[in-house]
């Protein structure tokens, strides 16, 4: 049997081996059973066209390592514009430190949970401490609501360019965080040498067709064949 065959072979098992699998795993989760959150009170957010600016950021330290694929929280809209900005924050012994990644978000007028998806570029370390939070754009003006069960901690409050100011005993908005398997700076570049060649082809291949959760490629959960055009669509434009 030629290698073509035995390729187009391992393609079709890993389609029947891996589909349904599930990629995402909890790194963090404060809501209660049925999602439950404050839908009255939680913490303003508002840019810095509205007046004085204000985003809150909450520690959290992560359960679980991989690239954040998903986010969850009560975003209330309250008017004007409707575009934050999820943010992940390295800590820095207490301190808000570097910038790890961003995500745009907008507020739900409804005042429900959102759900965001992410592309898993957003990596977290198991027992790493991170800042987590909602930083709003322009004259947007919303509420991130609190869990409901009275959880406090420390909580940091953006007031401008590059000030951050702590607060203590604040209670803590509602938030859930997903993540699934790391996305590297070169999503084709599966072997991390720095070049996308034949080698990361064969890897992806064989990860796809051993059902791991790395040949996930579009980050949906499920490998299957729309991973598998994706990664070659990747893998032929390069980085």
């Amino acid at each position: 049997m030629n290698r073509t065959k035995l390729l187009g072979l391992s393609v079709c098992a890993g389609l029947v081996a891996a589909s349904g699998a599930s990629a995402q795993t909890t790194a963090y989760d404060n809501m209660g059973p049925g999602n439950e959150f404050d839908a009255m009170a939680g913490m303003l957010v508002r840019g810095p066209d509205v007046g004085v600016p204000w985003a809150a950021f909450f520690d959290i330290t992560a359960e679980a390592s991989g690239g954040i694929v998903e986010v969850s929280f009560p975003l209330h809209h309250n008017n004007h514009n409707n575009q934050y900005w999820f943010q992940v924050y390295e800590d820095d012994f207490g301190q808000i430190g570097a910038l790890v990644g961003e995500h745009e978000v907008t507020g739900d007028p409804d005042n429900g949970l959102s759900t965001f998806q992410l592309d898993g570029t957003i990596n977290l370390e198991q027992g790493t401490v991170y800042w987590i939070g909602v930083l709003p754009a322009m004259n947007s003006h919303g509420t991130w609501r609190r869990n409901n069960f009275g959880e406090t901690k420390n909580r940091w409050a953006w007031r401008g360019p590059d000030t951050w100011t702590l607060f203590s005993n604040s209670q803590v908005s509602a938030l859930r965080v997903m993540v699934g398997a790391t996305v590297p700076a070169c999503p084709p570049d599966l072997n991390g040498d720095g070049v996308v060649a034949a080698d990361d082809f064969f890897l992806f291949l064989q990860l796809f067709a051993d059902g791991d959760m790395r040949a996930d490629f579009n980050n949906d959960g499920v490998i299957d064949a729309d991973d598998f055009f994706e990664f070659l669509n990747a893998f032929a434009i390069g980085c």
